[in-house]
C-alpha cells in the first residue's frame, strides 16, 4: 500500500480484502467538482467499490486489455478547517489519464513498483474524499 494524502476526517476504508481476493481492475471512476468527491473502481468480476459522496461530475476510464493503472497524483487542501483531497490524477502504463478536482500546490505522487499495478484504495471519506492512498498488486 502507498502512503496516504489528506486529513484525519471521515470514516476509514480499505479495499485490501477485495484486492487480495484477486479482483482485477476494469474501470476507474472519479466524481469531482471543486474537490474530489468520490473514487470508484469496477472489477472484471462485475464488482464495484466506491468511497466518498455523490457530488460533482462522474468521469470514467475503462482499461483496455492488458492496460494497468500505474500511478496516482493527489493534491490536498483545507476546506471548513479540514484537510481533504482536492484533486486526483491517475495514469495507466499506456499514458492514458483520468483526473478530477482542483489541483493545489500540496501534491504527492504514488507510482506502482515495476511489475505491479494500482488495484484498489485505502483512506478516509465522508461526503468527499478526506484521505487517499492506493493498494498495489502484482501484474499477473
Amino acid at each position: 500500500m502507498s502512503d496516504l494524502a489528506g486529513g484525519p476526517h471521515g470514516t476509514p476504508f480499505t479495499d485490501v480484502e477485495r484486492v487480495v481476493a484477486g479482483a482485477e481492475p476494469r474501470t476507474l471512476s472519479l466524481r469531482a467538482g471543486a474537490r474530489l468527491d468520490q473514487v470508484a473502481m469496477g472489477h472484471t468480476d462485475g464488482g464495484r467499490v466506491s468511497h466518498g459522496g455523490t457530488g460533482g461530475t462522474e468521469r470514467t476510464l475503462t482499461l483496455e486489455a492488458g492496460e494497468h493503472l500505474v500511478s496516482a497524483t493527489l493534491s490536498t487542501g483545507r476546506r471548513d478547517g479540514r484537510t481533504r483531497v482536492f484533486h486526483a490524477e491517475f495514469t495507466t502504463d499506456r499514458g492514458r489519464t483520468l483526473s478530477g478536482g482542483t489541483p493545489t500546490s500540496d501534491t504527492v505522487s504514488f507510482t506502482a513498483p515495476e511489475g505491479w499495478r494500482v488495484a484498489g484504495f485505502h483512506g478516509r471519506s465522508g461526503d468527499e474524499v478526506d484521505k487517499l492512498g492506493v493498494v498495489y498488486t502484482p501484474i499477473p
